[in-house]
Formats: structure tokens, C-alpha cells, sequence
């Protein structure tokens, strides 16, 4: 579609430069890494989006803008750039993605997106794909990706099938989801599902039909969805037996999201698997990556690629572009045979096998390195992540950055726009990890990181996290530290800032960044009031040495409305304070008091800065249902016994058995940071959506569950917790709080990193 078009479907007011380039695909992120020339880029501005994105997507080979405000300067800095001037960016990506749909010629089919667990999408688009060309919506984290991925469709496929979000705001996704919509009902259809320990065979039978099915999953969920796609099938006349019988046999469970994990030698492992495996679906995983500073260099291995509609020489030509883009410079291929073009700058090696991908790795060439993996299913790489230690059968502690960054919006909402954020990240981010988590931050525009030692600092500075970082407790004795990394130390006592300004003295170091804690009733690390005029007569005594960042006090009880009266006063000391400062000094540096809950209640004390600490993790006490758990804590059952009265489990004869039941084993325990008091029935684990208790003592390494009358077989998923809410409950059920619950998370207990 040529832009003169374009700038018609958009009712645009002007359109300035070439009118007839061509565009073949939409951008709406503008921190996106991997954009192809043939792009338009809408300039949606959201939360503290890129400074200059035209410029940023410009420098990328993008061409072609859809902006509401222009200037003659934008054609000199461009001038090579079509702009298309609308009065509003929304109502511009409503009509272009409605006129992409209203042209389309082939069957829009709505799947509506229920949760993790619905496999609708995928299967529907593997059973179809047999007999007709056909698209999917790939995996997408919101409506953003989700109209960027439609933009796609075209007359080139029978079929669109489209996995509608839950929750949106551009009408344009209404529209497809109404157009050719298929009812999920399945109203004109009697089904019976017989469910074994190995399977699930579905009995259709109806409109003259009488059908059976079977697949691979022995559970209700995933029968109701095998289900729901035969009797669409049935419905259309597509349903052929001897074709889709066999289909169904193998289906397979996606794994849609992009999972990140470490390996050894600082290696990185990045896996993305979906049904579709096209040249979009393959630049979301390379923006991924390239979002990923912690690596010195990266590389990709590829499976199956899907061409679609594309020549070979088309498909390889934007592969090598977006790999460029986004700083790969390795590509290997499994089980692709034919011949791929040359790249002077890509190096493409090609095995027949991931057997041979193994056999063939060379560590000290990847030391440090990023490696994604990008495939159809986990099978395709299985063999890969056992040589690296990274399967994804261990207890591990799944973090969500697509929930971290949820979190961090939903605070900035409640902030005036030019209030800056502080992230605290201390205690390795409160359990759920350090640079990959502050690498998500430092993309999202946070403007400051505050660590609680030099040492965590040093790490992030060590992993390209570049982002200011404040240190909370500087004690005086790793100054090189901090000067050699950039580190901003809080200043709370007179004896560590004069040992500080003498030893930035002595290494002829100035303007050296700094910020002041003052004690307004905590009582913890702080200057009190009768303090501050010694302080200040320091600072003006140094000169130039000393550049006053920020001060700032902490609230004692911002959670607590029976305390809001002291939350005053401390507000009132803390400006008194303040002022004092600035006035002996002469300067003005910024102010905080807010921590989470202070953002959400006491919202009027703002000032400069907020730190957000709890809240940007998930745990919250106002807006519970406002935040995304970012942690989930899961394992696997590795074994089932069935004992009778009157036996025992556990240590000490504790775990006392009254009825016949069924027992689980799962490989956690209190050296994973499962608190032993969670043992004898104090906590309730979820197995297959059903409350277990913990039976008898917990042991080191692994602990009981009573799994009697529940649904599950050896392998099946256990979730510790998984919610705000579940974290809460653990703290009450043995008096503690939700930060102690999440620090206290063994360090052993791997990470796995999830968008």
C-alpha cells in the first residue's frame, strides 16, 4: 500500500515528502530494536517512550510517519521521510488497522484469549494449516503487539485466526473480533470426553455426525479446546479424518512466551517457541535480545522458519536485516537444508541436528553471549537445554517482566509527569533477580536505581546497566568502588562525609554526585535536625567537590491510616529539613519521601522523586487488584506414594496419616527457602488448579504434599505461589511479611526470566 493510500484510510490533514512509497507493516513501539525499512511508524507516545523516536526509528532505515504535530525542521533532519499529518495518532491506528481487516477477503476466526491456558489459537491454526494457507497472531504482550502482528494479514491466506485480548482500548480489535466471529458455543453438538492417564478421547456427535477424536492430554481444559476446534471444523466442512485424526494424535502444548535463563560462563538462554514461526514472530524475539545489555555479543539458532508469502532471497534479506539490527552476528540453523544467501556481516552455520549443534559448541567462542532460540516447540531444543542445565523441569522462580513493567506503569499513572522514579533494587530486587530485572528498568525509562551495598551496584555496572545508581548504605570504606563505577553514595552521618570529601579531595575528583538522608522519625541512618548546620558548613567548606543530587526521608508508616497525623509531621519535618539545607547552602537539590504505599495514598507529598520499591514487585496493600504478581514459585512432583493408616511421612513422625491418601514429592525445601514453619499443614501448595497441604516436616530439600482426591500424575506442575495474594497469606500464616518471604528465596533456586 503506497502512503498517498494510506494518508486517505487515515483522513489525514497533510501528507509532506513522497506519496507513493511503499509500506508493508506498522510500528507502534517506539523502544522497539528490530524495525524493518519497509515500516510506517505511528508516534504514539506512551509512558516516557524514547526522547525522539522519528529519530531513533529513522536511524533504523524506517521511513514513513504518521505524527499529529510537524514542522518544516522535521523535513531538513529527514529529508528523505514521508510524514503523514492526522488529527489524533489513536483514531489514525483504528482506521488503518479496520481498512487491513476490511480488505481482507479471507475468514477471520476471534479466538478470545482466556488466560495462560487456552490453546485454541494454536491449534486452530496447525489443524487448518494442513488443507489452506494460513495466519496466527503470534505471541504479544498487549494490544500494542497484537495490532502491529494483525497489520500482517492479507489476501495471501484463507484464514486469519486471531487471539482477541482480554482487556483493550483501540476499537479497531472489536471490529475483528466481531467480523466472521465464530461462537465458541457449540450449542449444535452433543460432546462426551473419556479421560485416561495418557490421554483424552472426544466423542462428537451431532448434525449426522459421529467422530471421535483423541489427544495427547489427559486433562478436561485442553479436551474442551481440542473440542471446540473439531466442532469448527465440523461446522465449516473442513473436517477430513483421515487428515486431522492424525493431527490431533500430536498436538502439541505451546509455549508462546520468550523465557530467559543463565547458563555457565556467562551465557545467556533466550527460548521462544509458537506454532508460527514467521519472519514477525522471529523479529520479536531479536528485539528481545537486543534489549538485553548484559551481553557482550549475540547469536541465533533457528528452527523451521516459516516463508509464508515470501521468496527466499525476500525472507533472508529481512532475517539479515533484523539480526543486524539487533546486534546478531551469528546465526545457526537446525535441520535447514537448502541454501542460504551470503551475508558479509552474519556468519550462518547450518547442522543437520541439534545433536550436532551440541557436538559442535565451542564455549570460548560464546563466553558471554546471548543465544536465543527460536522454534516451533520445546522438543526441538530439548536435547540443547539439558547440555546447557537450563530444562525447565527444575524448581524454579518464573518472573514476569511483562507483569514488572504492568507494576511500574500503574505507579507512574498516579504520578504528575514530571515526577521522576526511583526503582529500589536492593537485596538482588527482593529475591527475584538483579541485572535482568534492572536491564527491563533501564529500557522502561526508570530515571534512578538504588541498591542497598557498593557490591550490587558493581554488579549492574559489570552487566551494562548504565542507569544512575544510588548506594543506601556507604560505609566508608569502598570509595574506589564507587568513584571507578559511577556509584551515587546516600550521606547520613558527618564522620562518613568528611572521611568522603577528603579521600574525593586527595584523587582531585569534583561535582561528585551525592544524596542526603534525613531523619525524620524513623530513627534509623539519617541526619537529625541539630545536625545540619555542621553538615552544611562541610559541603560549602569543599568547594565543587560535592554535587547535591537529592535528600530525602523515609515514611515510618505510610500503610497505616491510624498513623497518617505522624506521616504529616514527617512531611512537615522533612521540609523544614529541606529548606535548611538549601538555605546554608545555596543549592536546591530534588526531594523524596514517597516509598509504594506512599505513592498510592499519600500521593500530595510526591515532590521530585518517588521510590518505588514492594509495589514495582507485585505486593501491595491498596491496590491488590490493580498489580501483577511478577514471581512465580513452581516445581514438579517426583513421585507419588499411596500409604495407609496409621504410617507417618516426614521427620520426627509428624505428618500422621488418618485415612488412606495419596502423598506427592516435591524437590523443594528449606534450603530453597521453603520456611520450615510452613510444614504440617501451614501451607497449602496448587496442584492442577487444587489445593494440597504440605504434610509432616519439611526437609532440606524437598517436602510432602497430600495430594488425595486431586487430579495429577508424576511431572505434573506444583505452584508455591503465584499471586499477591497467595504471598500475603504465606507471610500471616507464619507471622512474617511478604519481603521476607521473597529475600529468603535460595539463591539456588533458578531464575527464569519471562516477556
Amino acid at each position: 500500500m503506497d502512503t498517498k493510500q494510506i494518508a486517505s484510510i487515515l483522513q489525514a490533514k497533510n501528507i509532506y515528502g513522497n506519496s507513493e512509497s511503499s509500506v508493508e507493516r506498522i510500528i507502534i513501539r517506539a523502544a522497539t530494536a528490530a524495525a524493518l525499512p519497509d515500516s510506517m511508524y505511528f508516534d504514539l507516545r506512551r509512558f516516557k517512550d524514547p526522547a525522539n523516536p522519528i529519530e531513533r526509528m529513522y536511524k533504523m532505515g524506517v521511513r514513513v510517519f504518521v505524527v499529529v504535530n510537524y514542522d518544516d525542521n522535521m523535513q531538513r533532519n529527514y529529508p528523505d521521510a514521508t510524514f503523514i499529518v492526522v488529527e489524533n495518532i489513536n483514531t489514525a491506528i483504528n482506521l488503518y488497522i479496520n481498512a487491513v481487516i476490511d480488505a481482507y477477503k479471507g475468514r477471520v476466526i476471534a479466538v478470545p484469549q482466556r488466560g495462560g491456558n487456552c490453546c485454541l489459537k494454536d491449534w486452530m491454526y496447525t489443524l487448518l494449516s494442513a488443507q489452506h494457507t494460513t495466519f496466527a497472531t503470534t505471541r504479544y504482550v498487549d494490544e500494542l503487539d497484537f495490532i502491529e502482528n494483525v497489520s500482517h494479514i492479507d489476501n495471501a491466506f484463507d484464514y486469519a485466526v486471531c487471539e482477541i485480548p482480554e482487556h483493550y482500548n483501540f476499537h479497531c480489535i472489536s471490529h475483528i473480533e466481531q467480523r466472521d466471529s465464530v461462537a465458541w458455543d457449540d450449542a449444535d453438538f452433543n460432546i462426551d470426553y473419556t479421560l485416561t492417564e495418557t490421554n483424552a478421547r472426544i466423542q462428537l456427535t451431532g448434525r449426522g455426525k459421529d467422530i471421535s477424536v483423541t489427544i495427547p492430554y489427559c486433562d478436561r481444559i485442553h479436551a474442551e479446546d481440542a473440542a471446540h476446534c473439531l466442532c469448527y471444523l465440523v461446522k465449516e466442512g473442513l473436517y477430513k479424518s483421515e487428515i486431522h485424526n492424525k493431527i490431533f494424535e500430536t498436538l502439541a502444548i505451546p509455549d508462546s512466551q520468550i523465557k530467559m535463563r543463565d547458563a555457565d560462563l556467562n551465557i545467556g538462554i533466550i527460548s521462544c517457541f509458537s506454532t508460527v514461526n514467521n519472519i514477525y514472530s522471529i523479529s520479536k524475539t531479536f528485539d528481545f535480545l537486543a534489549r538485553q545489555h548484559q551481553f557482550e555479543q549475540r547469536a541465533a539458532v533457528i528452527i523451521n522458519p516459516e516463508m509464508e508469502n515470501f521468496t527466499k532471497s525476500e525472507f533472508f534479506a529481512q532475517l539479515f536485516f533484523l539480526a543486524k539490527s539487533a546486534g546478531i552476528r551469528k546465526i545457526v540453523f537446525i535441520g535447514y537444508f537448502e541454501q542460504i544467501p551470503h551475508d558479509d556481516d552474519i556468519r550462518i552455520t547450518k547442522y543437520d541436528t541439534a545433536q550436532d549443534y551440541i557436538d559442535n559448541f565451542d564455549y570460548d567462542t560464546h563466553r558471554g553471549c546471548g543465544i536465543i532460540f527460536k522454534g516451533r516447540k520445546y522438543d526441538d531444543f530439548a536435547d540443547v537445554f539439558d547440555f546447557f542445565n537450563v530444562g525447565n523441569h527444575d524448581t524454579i522462580l518464573e518472573v514476569s517482566l511483562t507483569a514488572l513493567k504492568h507494576n511500574l506503569n500503574y505507579y507512574r499513572s498516579l504520578l504528575a509527569p514530571k515526577t521522576k522514579m526511583i526503582a529500589m533494587v536492593k537485596a538482588n530486587c527482593y529475591g527475584a533477580g538483579s541485572y535482568q530485572l534492572c536491564n527491563t528498568l533501564q529500557n522502561n525509562a526508570v530515571d534512578y536505581l538504588c541498591v542497598a551495598f557498593a557490591e550490587e551496584g558493581i554488579a549492574l555496572r559489570l552487566r551494562n546497566i548504565t542507569l544512575p545508581i544510588m548506594v543506601m548504605n556507604y560505609d566508608g570504606r569502598n570509595y574506589k568502588q564507587l568513584a571507578n563505577y559511577r556509584l551515587e553514595p546516600v550521606l547520613f552521618s558527618t564522620e562518613r562525609t568528611r572521611k568522603f570529601i577528603e579521600i574525593l579531595r586527595a584523587r582531585g575528583i569534583r561535582n561528585y554526585p551525592v544524596h542526603i538522608k534525613l531523619d525524620t522519625g524513623m530513627h534509623r541512618s539519617g541526619f537529625m535536625a541539630d545536625e545540619l548546620e555542621e553538615f552544611c558548613e562541610l559541603v560549602n567548606n569543599s568547594g565543587d567537590i560535592l554535587d547535591l543530587k537529592s535528600m530525602f526521608t523515609h515514611f515510618v508508616a505510610a500503610d497505616d491510616e491510624a498513623e497518617d497525623q505522624f506521616s504529616e509531621l514527617q512531611e512537615h519535618r522533612f521540609m523544614q529539613m529541606a529548606d535548611t539545607i538549601c538555605r546554608l547552602t545555596g543549592r536546591n537539590p530534588m526531594r523524596h519521601i514517597c516509598n509504594s504505599v506512599g505513592i498510592e495514598r499519600l500521593t500530595q507529598y510526591q515532590h521530585d522523586m518517588v521510590r518505588l520499591g514492594i509495589g514495582l514487585y507485585g505486593v501491595a496493600y491498596e491496590a491488590t487488584d490493580k498489580l501483577m504478581g511478577i514471581s512465580k514459585w513452581k516445581t514438579n512432583i517426583v513421585q507419588i506414594k499411596h500409604i495407609d493408616v496409621p504410617e507417618t511421612v516426614g521427620y520426627n513422625r509428624r505428618g500422621r496419616i488418618t485415612q488412606p491418601s495419596r502423598i506427592a514429592l516435591i524437590p523443594v525445601g528449606y534450603a530453597d527457602g521453603l520456611n520450615r514453619k510452613f510444614g504440617n499443614g501451614n501451607l497449602f501448595v496448587e496442584v492442577n488448579g487444587r489445593r494440597a497441604p504440605i504434610i509432616g516436616n519439611i526437609c532440606m530439600d524437598m517436602c510432602m504434599v497430600n495430594i488425595t482426591g486431586i487430579d495429577c500424575r508424576v511431572g505434573d506442575e506444583v505452584i508455591i505461589f503465584g499471586s499477591n495474594t497467595k504471598l500475603i497469606e504465606m507471610s500471616q500464616a507464619i507471622g512474617t511479611i511478604p519481603y521476607e518471604i521473597l529475600t529468603g528465596i535460595a539463591q539456588r533456586v533458578k531464575r527464569v526470566y519471562v516477556e
